[in-house]
């Protein structure tokens, strides 16, 4: 599995497209700007699906009838990426059509966390591609699972103890009083 083969199958799904995003931290390249930008408080410009590929592909197999979505983890205290995740989000992913659902860690009951460690893709419930990163949030590559089983599984219960992403309030969140110094790309 190769990260080609992972943006083939973005475009070649029948049904549904799923994510699991368990990081607090990931160093997109790219988002560079868009972050100084965000914690220096200015503003920046949305990307849309008329200016951005990603978002394009998304509208598109949504258009067309399918499902694409993700759960994304949040853990606390939370970090500034997840902060510039949550705004991002609503200007362009759930736009183009993305289902976000938020998963608050602390709903997690006591000792129920190890399946809320690798992120993945799941396509129709039959391909898990595996994502993986350095401590970081550098891009590694990704591997195919060898059974998707246990993933469908592990979507179900991350649905299950999710909210839609309008239903969740960053406000009730813990903030760190001071900014943290991670960076969503160095």
């Amino acid at each position: 599995m190769t990260p080609e083969d992972l943006d083939a199958l973005y475009r070649s799904y029948r049904e549904s497209a799923f994510r699991l995003e368990c990081r607090d931290v990931y160093a997109i390249p790219g988002e560079d700007p868009d972050f100084d930008a965000f914690l220096a408080g200015a503003s920046f410009p949305a990307r849309t699906v008329d200016d951005d590929d990603w978002l394009a592909g998304v509208h598109a197999q949504v258009c067309s009838g399918k499902y694409f979505g993700r759960v994304r983890l949040l853990g606390h205290p939370v970090t500034d990426y997840t902060r510039f995740q949550l705004h991002c989000y609503p200007r362009e992913n759930i736009p183009a059509g993305e289902e976000v659902r938020i998963l608050d860690r602390r709903r997690l009951p006591a000792g129920d966390d190890d399946w809320t460690r690798q992120d993945f893709w799941m396509f129709d419930e039959q391909i898990v591609v595996l994502q993986h990163f350095d401590d970081e949030g550098r891009f590694l590559g990704v591997s195919a699972a060898p059974d998707p089983a246990p993933y469908v599984a592990i979507r179900r219960r991350a649905v299950e103890l999710s909210v839609p992403f309008d239903r969740y309030d960053l406000t009730s969140a813990s903030l760190p009083d001071t900014p943290t110094s991670e960076r969503a790309a160095t």
